[in-house]
């Protein structure tokens, strides 16, 4: 017996001696019946605390019983849902009648709603678990912010709303955060924005607060009502409870965005609210603001915007002036007398609102070349350019797309791209033109949709039903057999072996043969975070859940496609 096991039962043969020694002295002292008492008093509040951690872990096992149930039923729902909404997509892109597309239009909505709904309740029962990770990456702030906007912005054009975004330079280029759960929380406000707005638009505006940062959604829908003003953002509470109303939801969203911003170190909140519209604003820590600031790209540009419209011109000026250009609105009627009055120092850049009408166009782009102005641009968004012809453009000198992205305004109204020959006018190439892709799915309807996808936006596609079968079309790749994979999407859950382990294995293989990695975006029906930190480990580089919008999907497999070029650019 070692030295410390001695020490262990003299020291506890001594406190029985000691308590042995107390009750007697107990006894002596305050009599039987006394100490009989404080025993039982004692052994009551024993069985008490049995009861108590008895119950906190029938507790803890009822909600873990519930988080998987919810994980489970989750992963149910998903499958069908993205073949309902791949579908759909795929429906929409095909020749319909106006009528057609209506319910495709639906049908997408409804889709898209559900899946809110599942990502919801899944995002709650996780937060009310305690079982919610946040992640800690850098990113561009700018083009991420503009990509959430570009997302929406279908949606706000559908209902034709505005949708616009303006960026204050003095915000970081890069920040440290969350990106998945910042742009959760930018969708459900933008979201919300669009769908309770009927007329007018919604504007998004990020700009340095001190030492943070400060993103806004502002609307000019009907407000939030004074009673409902602190309400909407507890679980399962509206603005509006009535049972009929055309927007209602879960009324989870607000109070979810409130606990990860809070989780990201800020605060949301609803900041102002009238019958002109809502702002909703919230705050997250900044990195240090530096001094060395690159000298405005667009300083002593005069530009003019005509256009009509309460966040889209005024966003697109004020983006300007901070680009360091002048820069004046002027409604469309008023548009003549301003070009005149500047016609010994004409314009640089005359911008147009397309929203104007083709006629009106086509008059303003007259009067600007009479008034010597210099580059005329259409302002347009895909939808309005479809129906307004190619035609029009051969009055400007080039357009910006709506929503305008500022590397893309400068890039556009920069003095040097005046220089530069004209972008050809054809439709734009395909996204993923000359992209190999390797999909792994079982699923025969979640492969075609992919399939047909990527097939239409310029891929070659090859599918594997198996995580066996992927690996092994994987490895011909690897081996020199076949030509190189340039992204692989793979489902997690596979016959055979599962995505996760396909992955590991197909590292493995490249690992050994020397070759270049390639690309692994998991594409699942499993929202669970255990599920995406063993996907990581097995060499995964991205990481999407089903239902999927095919922007989504495309961005990511292009954003996988430009990384290891930016890493070698870089090196």
């Amino acid at each position: 017996m070692s030295l410390n096991h001695i020490v262990i039962l003299l020291a506890a043969q001594l406190a029985i001696l000691l308590l042995a020694a107390s009750i007697f002295i107990a006894l002596r002292r305050r009599g039987r019946h006394q100490v009989e008492a404080e025993f039982e008093s004692l052994r009551d509040e024993i069985w008490e605390l049995r009861a108590a951690a008895a119950a906190r872990d029938r507790a803890e096992a009822a909600s873990l019983a519930k988080s998987r149930f919810l994980a489970a039923v989750s992963h149910e729902f998903r499958t069908p849902l993205n073949g309902v909404m791949g579908l759909a997509q795929l429906l929409a892109m095909t020749r319909l009648t106006a009528e057609q597309a209506s319910y495709v239009e639906a049908i997408g909505d409804s889709s898209r709603a559900l899946s809110q709904l599942i990502d919801d309740i899944l995002d709650f029962s996780k937060i009310e678990a305690g079982k919610f990770e946040l992640r800690h990456e850098a990113f561009a702030l700018a083009p991420f912010v503009e990509s959430v906007v570009e997302l929406l912005a279908p949606r706000a054009m559908a209902k034709g709303l505005e949708l616009a975004s303006v960026i204050s330079p003095d915000t970081p280029r890069e920040i440290v955060s969350d990106p998945a759960r910042l742009r959760q929380v930018l969708v459900n406000l933008i979201g919300n924005a669009v769908k309770f707005t009927e007329r007018g638009g919604v504007g998004v505006r990020v700009a340095r607060d001190g030492a943070r940062l400060r993103f806004e959604v502002r609307d000019s829908g009907p407000g939030v009502p004074e009673a409902a003003r602190e309400a909407i953002f507890e679980e399962f509470e509206q603005a509006d409870p009535s049972e009929n109303h055309p927007q209602a939801g879960t009324g989870l969203g607000l109070a979810i965005s409130r606990r990860l911003v809070a989780r990201m170190g800020g605060a949301l909140a609803l900041v102002n609210s009238s019958d002109m519209g809502a702002v909703f604003a919230f705050t997250l820590p900044a990195p240090p603001f530096s001094e060395d600031r690159a000298p405005a790209p667009l300083s002593g540009l005069k530009t003019l915007i005509v256009a009509q419209s309460i966040f889209e011109a005024p966003y697109l000026a004020e983006s300007l002036r901070l680009a360091g250009a002048e820069a004046e609105i002027v409604a469309a009627e008023d548009a003549p007398s301003a070009l005149q009055r500047r016609r010994e120092k004409p314009f640089d850049a005359v911008i147009v609102d397309c929203a104007l009408g083709p006629h009106m166009t086509a008059q303003l782009a007259k009067v600007a070349r009479d008034a010597q102005a210099g580059r005329l641009f259409l302002l347009f968004s895909p939808i309005e350019r479809r129906a307004f012809g190619e035609d029009a453009l051969c009055d400007f000198d080039g357009w910006l797309v709506k929503p305008v992205r500022v590397a893309s305004l400068i890039a556009r109204l920069s003095p040097a791209s005046a220089k530069a020959p004209a972008p050809e006018d054809d439709a734009p190439p395909q996204a993923l033109a000359g992209v190999n892709a390797l999909i792994a799915e079982d699923n025969e309807i979640n492969a075609l949709i992919l399939t047909r996808h990527l097939a239409k936006l310029g891929a070659t596609v090859t599918r594997a039903e198996s995580g066996a079968l992927a690996l092994a079309r994987a490895r011909e790749a690897i081996e020199g057999v076949g030509a190189p994979y340039d992204v692989i999407v793979m489902d997690l859950f596979m016959p055979d072996f599962d995505g996760r382990e396909a992955s590991l294995r197909i590292r493995e293989a490249e690992a050994r043969a020397g070759a270049p990695r390639t690309p692994i975006l998991v594409l699942t029906a499993s929202a669970r975070e255990e599920d995406e930190r063993a996907a990581r480990a097995a060499g995964v580089d991205a990481f999407l859940t089903k239902p999927v919008e095919f922007a989504s999907l495309a961005a990511t497999i292009e954003e996988l496609r430009l990384a290891p070029r930016r890493s070698s650019a870089s090196a």
